[in-house]
């Protein structure tokens, strides 16, 4: 299942979708700040979060079965240690997810109970603090993932400017 799609490695498909979800949920999440949009972006919050995490869960399973199929090509070598850096990155990502998809649970299911706007207004910047922690993971994992895959010594210039 997390091998391979049509020949293709799966962590190179799905890496798309956590690409797009978790920054998707994170905007939500940013969103959630505006008093007016709580209570109607909070379920969209919690799907939107639970579908990204999946998907971060989905491109870990995937890239630990690409890194033990590249097994000896990249094994001890500048590329071995950058994926090694991008799946401890990963490994922080999905941690960071699940502690937002708890808070963003228990905040939807809460917030109807309050009576107290400013209680919302401090659980809407808890959710924000949030997003922004999983937005600057996602681009740090996503970098280094495209280090290893491109550029893993930092020796090749792609701006196709002349030295």
């Amino acid at each position: 299942m997390f091998g391979s799609f049509n020949d293709l490695p799966v962590h190179a498909l799905v890496v798309h979708a956590a690409v797009i979800f978790v920054p998707a949920s994170a905007l939500l999440a940013l969103a959630f700040l505006r008093p007016s949009w709580r209570m109607t972006l909070r379920w969209w919050i919690v799907a939107a979060t639970a579908i990204a995490t999946a998907t971060v869960f989905v491109a870990r399973e995937s890239g630990e079965r690409l890194k033990t199929a590249l097994g000896d090509q990249i094994e001890g070598n500048v590329t071995g240690k950058v994926v090694d850096h991008h799946e401890e990155l990963a490994n922080q990502l999905q941690v960071w997810l699940l502690v937002m998809l708890a808070v963003v649970l228990v905040v939807a299911l809460v917030l109807p109970r309050l009576g107290n706007p400013l209680a919302g207004g401090a659980l809407a910047i808890v959710v924000a603090a949030l997003a922004v922690i999983v937005i600057v993971m996602v681009a740090r994992v996503g970098d280094e993932g495209s280090k290893a895959r491109w550029n893993p010594d930092g020796s090749f210039d792609y701006s196709g400017e002349a030295r």
